[in-house]
């Protein structure tokens, strides 16, 4: 939750400022969307299977997984990714038993890890990364990330915990353990880059100027000399797919005579507000809006926000460029919002 800014307090400082501020632009981590259902597959390699039998284990699947025809199936319970990359987690419900004699041996809570290139799973009381992870072709289609030809193995700590657990050398460090995919399933769009754009009301623009206040972006957002609308870089954002509820970030500022907004943030909620550096300054008036979803694209438009101010930013705005005349009221809309975003 956004906090709200304490501009009367620090209304003084902020008369201080200049709208040329610069900001050092922190390193963005790739966006990810949260993972809520779908499969990973693991088929079995033969050889490896048939050498296990000849040891005498017996390798099964733990409900919900399920073993067929040499495949294990395992429902994805939950995890987030990279959607271009597919690197990320993937929690999984079910799991391997593996017997040998009278022991017996429950792999839970699998886990692949696909940026460190592991399957960990709970064995006993003790997590272990039991396979390494090679390879693997991604595949989109709309905004869905898939993977196949996953190249797993036995790893070395897998090898020496399984075969301490049954007892017996079965299990060999390096042995092919078979091939994976997974077809996470995520409500989400993870947005890569963009454009937001306000175009301030000209009644607005033109008061403040007559009281001597510019509007002015700060870089890397820019200004069309022409409309004087000014476009924010979007550097991340998550929405849901279906309700388009979530956030979208921005580089660069906005400069309103001496105060300087950096870090736009757009929080799409039942209550939707624009935040900045200074705190939540707008309510999103979406009433009016107009979204366009294509998956084929991967793209995301939003057109017709209205930008309405808050209690707070307009008693400050107005006691600081207009004597406090009630030029500028809570609740007055003073842009319009638009959005052009690519999702990963």
């Amino acid at each position: 939750m956004h906090t709200r800014f304490g501009w009367h307090g620090r209304l003084a400082v902020a008369l201080g400022l200049t709208a040329s501020l610069a900001v050092a632009a922190p390193a963005v981590a790739a966006p990810t969307v949260s993972v809520s259902g779908g499969t990973t597959t693991l088929r079995l390699d033969g050889k490896t299977v048939r050498a296990l039998r000849r040891a005498g284990v017996a390798v099964s699947a733990s409900k919900p997984a399920k073993l067929r025809g040499g495949t294990v199936s395992f429902p994805v319970s939950g995890g987030s990714i990279d959607p271009a990359t597919a690197k990320g987690t993937l929690k999984h419900r079910g799991g391997l038993t593996l017997k040998m004699g009278r022991r017996k041996l429950a792999l839970t809570a699998i886990t692949l890890n696909s940026g460190k290139g592991t399957f960990t799973a709970k064995a006993g009381k003790k997590s272990v990364a039991f396979a390494s992870v090679k390879g693997g072709k991604v595949s989109r289609d709309g905004f869905a990330t898939s993977v196949a030809g996953y190249r797993v193995a036995i790893s070395k700590k897998g090898a020496a915990a399984l075969n301490k657990a049954l007892g017996g050398r079965a299990f060999k460090a390096g042995a092919k353990l078979g091939t994976a995919g997974s077809k996470p399933s995520s409500n989400e769009i993870a947005l890569d880059r963009g454009t937001t754009t306000l175009a301030f009301v000209p009644q607005v623009a033109g008061a403040l100027r007559q009281a001597g206040a510019t509007i002015a972006p700060v870089a890397p957002a820019t200004a069309d000399a022409a409309t004087g609308a000014i476009s924010f870089p979007v550097t991340s954002g998550t929405l849901n797919a279906r309700s388009l509820f979530g956030t979208i970030r921005h580089g660069g500022g906005l400069g309103i005579g001496s105060f300087t907004l950096t870090d736009l943030a757009i929080q799409i909620s039942a209550k939707p507000t624009l935040s900045t550096n200074l705190g939540t300054i707008a309510d999103l008036d979406v009433s009016a809006l107009r979204s366009d979803v294509d998956p084929q694209t991967r793209t995301v438009s939003l057109e017709g926000v209205g930008i309405r101010v808050n209690q707070l930013a307009a008693t400050t705005l107005d006691a600081a460029f207009f004597g406090s005349r009630g030029v500028l009221e809570a609740g007055a809309t003073i842009a319009t919002g638009s959005l052009q975003a690519t999702a990963r």
